[in-house]
């Protein structure tokens, strides 16, 4: 053997050993798939049951259905709050919203408040968020981009988000649509849903004008359906998708009377789905209770970051086994959102405890509601005493200082059983549990009410009789002027 064929022998040997022992150098994408990436679709005002993966056999939702097929839905998941920004701001720092600081419509969220970005964002992930932002400007700092844009072009600002991206990082997409918020216009989608197939929740009237709205509410769910099919063969285009935990929910229930505002399940309870390969099983379904403020929590659970500013809880023992414990009992909110409000509730599996601090006001509407002709419907369906007495309701100048439910017998809470006799037990238990989250959480009352005067957005607060009078009659664009 001559000696340069023996040297040529030793040195493929010796690159032969290296390559045993040394790992390959990472690629772009291989290196960021060893850490998972994390997309949130956000609705604006969903309710949970306007899916075909929840039942509704009328909206048309087939990319959201996809996800319930391949990954988790969440049977009872529950808002912390039913107010557009409040509730984002208590998702994203996985705290309540009375302990954020923005516990009301439009307040900002402060400064001193850690947000799933502001942890994310110092161990690599590239954090974006493209929609509807609602959170003010002090939390953008925390965030690699921050695109807001209109429901209409959402889908290709998170497109040039995905192709535009560093592949040398995970990513954390916060993607906040504002479908389906009003106002509602014709043409959302090329095959709009039909007024007489709707789904009228039964504390609303069968109303011609309410079933309409209805079907406009369902274009808008429908066109976000749309953009996330796009989104997502975006990320399968640059074989990521796989590799992503995916969660859909909303901010808050579907913007209609007694619902958007309230503390009812139709304004609290969201519908939820995850999909994660290999982690969560295919077509699962949980009835586990859950809060949005276990949301970031187990984000940062599974991206193995601690925090030590979260008062929610991981449940990513319910992601691997739906029947895994977690919570024994949810806690919500409802402050002001166009109007006073100071509401708190707390709900077990089978029971709901409800308490209106405020009781001597009416069950309130966010102010796009009270504009809409669904307002319009209730008013004439009124007049001509077609009502039943839950939607009545909605008309009373007063509401009872506490409501208690049986979950299971009357999921629509219809029927107020506060005072029946055979449910005091589990009346005192809620009423306990309750007072004691309120001094966990140092939750107070405001120190002054709102209720002469103006608000902070210039809509006036009907107290008095004269002032509600004209509250009720309202169903008209711009209703909410001086008078």
């Amino acid at each position: 053997m001559s000696r340069s064929r023996f040297i040529s022998i030793l040195t493929c040997l010796a690159g032969f050993i290296l390559g045993w022992y040394c790992p390959k150098a990472a690629s772009p994408e291989s290196e960021g798939s060893s850490r998972p990436n994390f997309l949130i679709f956000i609705a604006d005002d969903h309710g949970m049951g306007d899916l075909g993966c929840y039942g509704n056999p009328a909206v048309n939702t087939p990319n959201i259905d996809r996800l319930a097929s391949e990954g988790m839905r969440f049977d009872r998941a529950f808002l912390t709050i039913s107010s557009c920004s409040p509730s984002r701001c208590s998702i994203l720092t996985g705290r309540y919203p009375h302990n954020t600081g923005a516990e009301d419509l439009h307040m900002p969220l402060p400064a001193d408040q850690r947000t799933v970005a502001s942890y994310l964002g110092t161990e690599g992930y590239e954090c974006v968020s493209v929609g509807k932002w609602h959170l003010g400007s002090n939390e953008k700092r925390h965030w690699t981009k921050v695109i807001e844009c209109q429901a209409e072009v959402m889908d290709q600002r998170s497109i040039e988000v995905i192709e535009s991206r560093d592949l040398n990082k995970p990513f954390f997409y916060w993607f906040a649509s504002i479908d389906p918020h009003r106002g509602y216009q014709k043409g959302a989608i090329e095959a709009p849903h039909d007024p007489d197939k709707v789904v009228v929740p039964p504390y609303l009237p069968d109303h011609p004008k309410i079933r309409k709205e209805l079907a406009l509410y369902y274009d808008e769910i429908s066109r976000f359906d749309q953009h996330i099919g796009r989104i997502r063969a975006a990320l399968e285009k640059q074989g990521v998708w796989n590799n992503t935990f995916v969660v859909y929910l909303s901010d808050n229930g579907m913007p209609f009377p007694r619902a958007k505002t309230t503390l009812y399940d139709s304004g609290i309870r969201t519908p939820f789905i995850a999909r994660w390969p290999e982690n969560i099983p295919a077509g699962s379904a949980t009835d586990r209770l859950i809060s949005t403020v276990d949301l970031i929590p187990t984000v940062l659970d599974l991206a193995n970051v601690s925090a030590d500013t979260l008062q929610g809880k991981s449940f990513a023992s319910v992601l691997a086994n739906p029947k895994a414990e977690h919570r024994d009992l949810i806690f919500a909110e409802a402050n002001w959102h166009d109007f006073e409000h100071f509401t708190r509730t707390v709900r077990s599996e089978h029971f709901k405890l409800i308490r209106h601090y405020y009781w001597d006001t009416p069950l309130w509407n966010s102010v796009d509601s009270i504009n809409s002709i669904t307002w319009q419907g209730m008013l004439e369906a009124r007049e001509k005493n077609l009502l039943t007495p839950a939607q009545a309701f909605l008309f009373e100048p007063v509401r009872p200082y506490e409501e208690f439910f049986v979950m299971d017998a009357d999921p629509d809470e219809l029927t107020n059983q506060i005072e029946v006799k055979a449910w005091q037990s589990e009346i005192n238990k809620l009423r306990t549990a309750l007072d004691e989250w309120r001094i966990e959480t140092q939750d107070h009352l405001p120190e002054k009410r709102r209720l002469d005067g103006w608000t902070r957005d210039g809509i006036p607060l009907p107290h008095n009789q004269p002032w509600y009078d004209r509250y009720i009659q309202q169903g008209r664009k711009n209703s909410f002027e001086k008078f």
